[in-house]
């Protein structure tokens, strides 16, 4: 094992803000893992496991524990399952499913981040989430100290939810396993998707095409601006509710979920039409212009400016609608 000492996490993360780590270490196979863990225990510190840094916003001051930084590698296919080690990065595993003309996961193209992230996160987009084709993952499990492998039940998907975060800093993924389809009818069901095909019939390579330049313009260029994607979730409501919101807004779509009975509700929606909030800005961070669910930071950017941000448009959120939302980006230290 390989460790280090008060290495700066913004570069790490695809915020590019934060402190540095009293302690960091890669895991390239499980023996480094079980190493990093042992140190971390003889020394009672906090650990974290690091993926892809896509969903993280680490404080100005860092964290003052062990960083973990999961990089075992290695994709293998059998059958129509692709099975793929958790630090292989996500959105090059899409792609080689998509050139192997498997279905199943072309609507989470581009998505950035690692494999282990995407499962712990249950990344969701246009109409499609992760736990709709993973059929099973092998973790290490920290309070046990041995290898389990869980079926797609025992994740206890929701939405942008699983056991992973339930339990946080129980389970390590190591890999997951994608059960995808050879034959299948395109997923473009969602608005954006099915104003681009206009009930045309779509490929795979369409799809995932259509997908990325709509994220592209969507998003901000991480090579310009740092941003973890959508930083809040989508508030969730019954149906009912959700209807007597609509009727007050008639003009607010609302979409079923795959993992959930409730309804979601567009929060960049009500951030843009009723709260006209697109730009919003406080210190070095503000709400994308062209998506207003993502906070985008400016150059040496600090972490407590995107903290006010998002706690001034929570409270926003909640005072006019009566709303609580939940933050979707993980804070650390």
């Amino acid at each position: 094992m390989e460790l280090t000492e008060h290495i700066p996490l913004a570069p790490f993360t695809t915020f590019g803000i934060g402190g540095p780590a009293r302690y960091f270490a890669r895991a390239k196979d499980i023996s480094q893992l079980q190493e990093a863990l042992a140190f971390a225990k003889e020394r009672n510190l906090k650990v974290f496991f690091l993926g892809g840094g896509s969903n993280l916003l680490v404080s100005d001051e860092g964290f003052d524990g062990l960083i973990i930084k999961i990089e075992l590698a290695g994709v293998e296919q059998e059958g129509d399952t692709i099975i793929a080690a958790a630090g292989e990065g996500w959105d090059a595993l899409v792609l080689r499913a998509t050139q192997a003309e498997l279905w199943g996961v072309e609507n989470l193209s581009g998505i950035p981040g690692t494999v282990g992230g995407a499962v712990v996160q249950n990344i969701g987009a246009y109409g499609a989430s992760l736990s709709q084709t993973l059929a099973w993952t092998e973790v290490f499990d920290t309070t046990t100290n041995t290898l389990k492998r869980l079926s797609n039940n025992d994740c206890r998907f929701g939405y942008r939810d699983s056991v992973f975060k339930k339990e946080s800093g129980r389970y390590v993924v190591l890999r997951a396993a994608l059960a995808l389809e050879r034959d299948s009818a395109p997923n473009i069901s969602y608005k954006d998707l099915a104003a681009r095909f206009d009930g045309s019939s779509a490929s795979l390579p369409q799809i995932r095409a259509a997908v990325l330049e709509i994220r592209k313009n969507k998003f901000p260029d991480l090579a310009v601006e740092g941003t973890a994607g959508s930083y809040f979730k989508n508030p969730l409501m019954p149906r009912a509710e959700a209807l007597k919101l609509q009727e007050k807004y008639p003009d607010m779509p609302v979409f079923d979920l795959p993992e959930s009975s409730n309804i979601k509700i567009p929060l960049a929606w009500l951030l843009d039409r009723v709260l006209n909030l697109r730009g919003y800005r406080v210190g070095s961070a503000r709400l994308f212009e062209k998506q207003p669910l993502v906070i985008v930071a400016d150059n040496n950017s600090r972490a407590s400016d995107v903290k006010r941000l998002a706690s001034d448009v929570r409270e926003k959120i909640r005072a006019e609608f009566g709303v609580i939302v939940e933050p979707e980006v993980c804070a650390l230290g």
